[in-house]
Order: C-alpha cells, then structure tokens, then sequence
C-alpha cells in the first residue's frame, strides 16, 4: 500500500471502463466485478508539484466522479509490472489499483 495521506487527488479524467486486448472490460478476478480506469492529478506540494497517475478500481457501476473533483483514494497500491511483445522486446511500467475513488466531501461528512 502507498502513504497518501500528505497527497491530494483530483479526477483529471472521469471514468471508463478498462479493457483487454480485444476491447473487452476486464473483470476483477477477487471481487468479480467490472474494472475502471480514473485519471487522476495527485498535488504532493508546492515545491514537489504534480503527477497523473491512472487508478484502477472494481465497481458494480461506472463511478460517478466528476471531472477535476477532490477526491480520496482508498489503498492505493503500485504494481509493476512486464509482459514481452509480439516483437520480442519487454514492455515494462507500473500500475496503479485502489479499492474506491470517492469525492473527498464524503469523507468530511462522516467526519462530522
């Protein structure tokens, strides 16, 4: 899991759904429902500024975030990962998973 606590996210990109090689939505293969891809800005600082990062989360239902709305995101995890192309050479990045992206004024609301 990352540390997000120091971290402010804002939905760059509303959600779609997030497919496979054949245009297929993936499915989670844990809680069996359909995954989605947000974009989201993560503010770090000032002096550290920006990073867009794509998250992925299972929903029963395309999440209803808005574009740039303030949002937490709830355990987030890095997954690296590497898969060889057709062409033999390695493809290699990181991804991102969380369990929910929900409007940050929601957790406000249960704070109060």
């Amino acid at each position: 899991m990352l540390r997000t606590d120091n971290v402010e996210f804002e939905v760059s990109k509303t959600a779609v759904p997030k497919v496979d090689q054949n245009g297929a939505q993936k499915i989670d293969p844990v809680s069996k429902l359909p995954v989605w891809s947000v974009e989201l800005t993560a503010w770090t600082g000032e002096d550290q500024g920006a990073d867009v990062v794509t998250v992925s989360i299972p929903a029963a239902s395309i999440p209803t975030l808005r574009w740039r709305e303030p949002v937490e995101v709830v355990d987030l995890e890095m997954l690296p990962w590497a898969q060889k192309r057709r062409d033999g050479e390695l493809h290699q990045g990181v991804a991102f998973k969380a369990v929910e992206i929900r409007p940050a004024r929601a957790m406000t609301a249960v704070a109060a």
